[in-house]
């Protein structure tokens, strides 16, 4: 992908400019974990993630994670065997930042987007350990350090009540060199967590003098059930900035000490102007239950497109041979979770009730 320090210049395989006239914002898909049950390896790398297997190096020599060993790996694109106690029948995929970025060439040598392959991916029986998505901010418009300084204050409204800071600096003969700081927002046991943090120092640190220090990143870290969730609403808003964007406008709202001594209750303090300014014009989203029925529609289509040929030749066999060998499919099949999920979110949605 060629990109410029403001706007990218052919169409983003993350879908990841923000829409809103705000040219020093991107979104991006910054860490993808999944795990993949009942699945063999070859299945995973070439119906999956269609990367050729001639590219993947079998057994590599990096570590695996806590529970899992590394069986199959292409740079940071990483394809996992549990061990120990963390035993199941399958394999997971683990693709950090890095990995990321070099699994959008796969995309893009496929002609796909981030939301095409997450959209396959749902068709199988997953899980979603973890899942980030993040704003890189090159103007920008927030200031982290006072936005610690007004989490400490107490002049943030949210639902994340753990608060926590990392700063860096480094000591010299005239004083500190800043190195950066982290504002936390949420546990680090919770399935969500909310990240500011000044990306620029930490690009700094690995690159040198050439990265420009005024970069921040917005990162919000979805696990399990929260991260299953925001797949299905990626696939559905086809648009990580837009997700991301009204997802932290409904979490987060830093606020500024009221002039009027009379408004005593922090819901009715004003937005902090730096907030407000990045939050303009944004609406905000809650992460439902309920799949959205187009979901089921591609399931259909894949159904149609895939299954269907194969059913008519034994609907036409069973008529040869007295069998009804379409029923004999359904009455032994069992849906995994995903699809019992589907299944029930659809039957709520319709005010339907299941006996």
């Amino acid at each position: 992908m060629i990109q410029t320090e403001d706007k990218i210049l052919e169409p983003p395989y993350t879908n990841r400019g923000v829409t809103r006239q705000k040219e020093e914002l991107t979104a991006l898909i910054d860490w993808c974990q999944i795990t993949f049950k009942e699945m063999d390896m070859l299945t995973i790398i070439d119906d999956i993630l269609c990367i050729p297997i001639e590219l993947m190096q079998i057994n590599g020599k990096s570590k695996g994670i806590a529970g899992h060993e590394l069986v199959a790996e292409f740079d940071n694109i990483k394809l996992l065997k549990p061990t120990g106690n963390a035993q199941y029948n399958g394999f997971q995929v683990l693709m950090s930042g890095t990995g990321c970025r070099n699994y959008e060439n796969f995309l893009k040598m496929n002609n796909e987007t981030w939301f095409d392959f997450l959209e396959r991916v749902c068709l199988y029986d997953v899980n979603f350990p973890r899942i980030d998505l993040a704003i890189d901010d090159k103007k920008p418009y927030l200031n982290i350090p006072e936005l610690i300084r007004l989490a400490k204050n107490g002049m943030l409204s949210s639902q994340l009540r753990r608060i926590s800071v990392n700063s860096a600096d480094e000591l010299v003969e005239d004083g500190v060199i800043p190195k950066g700081n982290t504002l936390y927002l949420g546990s680090t046991k919770s399935d969500f967590r909310i990240v500011f943090y000044e990306k620029g120092y930490e690009q700094y640190e690995k690159y040198g003098k050439d990265i420009d220090v005024n970069w921040n990143r917005y990162e919000l870290r979805f696990r399990q059930e929260r991260a299953r969730r925001v797949v299905q609403e990626l696939v559905r808003y086809r648009n990580v900035a837009d997700l991301v964007m009204e997802i932290l406008n409904d979490k987060v709202r830093f606020l500024e000490k009221p002039t009027d001594s009379k408004i005593t209750r922090k819901r009715l303090y004003p937005t902090y102007g730096p907030w407000m300014d990045f939050m303009e014009n944004v609406e905000k989203v809650k992460l439902t239950m309920n799949p959205q029925k187009k979901t089921l529609d591609k399931i259909w289509n894949w159904l149609n497109i895939y299954v269907s040929p194969s059913l008519k030749l034994f609907s036409e066999l069973g008529k040869i041979e007295k069998k009804d060998y379409l029923n004999m499919l359904v009455d032994n099949a069992e849906m995994n979770l995903t699809q019992k999920k589907l299944f029930e979110d659809y039957v709520k949605s319709l005010g339907l009730h299941i006996e």
